[in-house]
């Protein structure tokens, strides 16, 4: 299945597009989308679920992503979590790699940022000191004009290449977004997903999802694995740990009263599940992200840092 497309518009006088803003939730600003620029978005505030390619993550604030073009992506804000919050506010660059020339990617100079552009297919989660100071830089292209917001822009990916050990891909390898479309499966997708995080805290089966979307049990299998590239059990168990990861990080609650919360009755199960996706268990999980906090600052929360994957030289 691919997702819907979205035309982007460069901002006046300029090549590019980088824009601050802020909406009520993302559920009602934008939907599972794509479009042909390369896209950096910087969440300032919010937190919840991102959804890029195959890959299905927690986000909290100051999360940065670069993705490149065409790969479908979406975010799912939780408004619990926000409380009185205004919604989510975020900086988005929306670029195309010909705006520095048709030959700029070619130059012996540039190769390291077209490894980094090519790389970006799979989605770049940017953690660390390179996070912090493409942000900074996020901020100017915000005021600078002209010539200078365009090599604002290129410090940005030169930043992000010299930064690539901070860099970790999203997507699968062999995840692909050719399959056909229709609005009929766009809207099955986006309302599993919608029904699904609802109801995350009880027992939800195949057969109950396939009703809502009016198809019979294996027809919805078939159709699920080729729309999104994963089975619905694994969908299911990543939201459920995502969400164990959160209630994990942020109350002092027990980790088999987590799990049970967030829908796990067999926590053997439970347990083998976390490692599976975690490469730790709950309790390492806790500990980490905890001691890893208490080494940031206490101005905004900051994602727990996972086990990463290099973006390799």
């Amino acid at each position: 299945m691919k997702p819907n497309f979205e035309t982007v518009q460069s901002d006046v006088d300029s090549s590019f597009r980088s824009i601050r803003f802020t909406c009520a939730s993302f559920a009602e600003d934008h939907s599972w989308h794509y479009h042909p620029e390369f896209e950096l978005t910087w969440i300032i505030r919010s937190e919840g679920t991102r959804f890029i390619g195959d890959s299905i993550a927690p986000y909290r604030a100051d999360d940065l992503v670069l993705i490149g073009p065409n790969l479908p992506h979406c975010y799912h804000d939780e408004p619990a979590a926000i409380g009185g919050n205004p919604g989510p506010d975020l900086i988005v660059l929306q670029f195309r790699p010909e705006i520095f020339g048709t030959e700029f990617l070619g130059l012996p100079e540039a190769r390291r940022i077209n490894e980094l552009l090519l790389a970006s297919k799979r989605g770049l989660h940017v953690q660390g000191e390179t996070s912090a100071r493409v942000r900074d830089l996020m901020l100017l292209t915000l005021k600078k004009r002209g010539m200078p917001r365009l090599m604002c822009l290129l410090e940005i990916l030169q930043t992000l290449t010299d930064g690539r050990r901070n860099l970790r891909s999203l997507a699968s390898a062999d995840h692909h977004i050719d399959n056909d479309i229709t609005q009929t499966h766009r809207d099955r997708i986006e309302l599993i997903h919608r029904y699904v995080r609802e109801n995350l805290a009880r027992q939800i089966s195949q057969r109950e999802i396939a009703a809502l979307v009016n198809l019979t049990p294996q027809p919805f299998s078939r159709f699920y694995r080729k729309a999104t590239g994963q089975t619905f059990v694994r969908f299911v168990n990543t939201l459920r740990i995502n969400a164990v990861c959160r209630w994990l990080v942020e109350t002092d609650d027990g980790i088999t009263s987590i799990a049970m919360n967030c829908g796990y009755n067999n926590i053997a199960h439970f347990n083998r599940q976390f490692i599976a996706l975690r490469g730790m268990t709950p309790r390492q999980f806790r500990e980490r992200a905890l001691h890893l906090q208490d080494r940031t600052s206490t101005h905004r929360p900051k994602q727990p840092a996972l086990p990463a994957e290099a973006l390799h030289q």
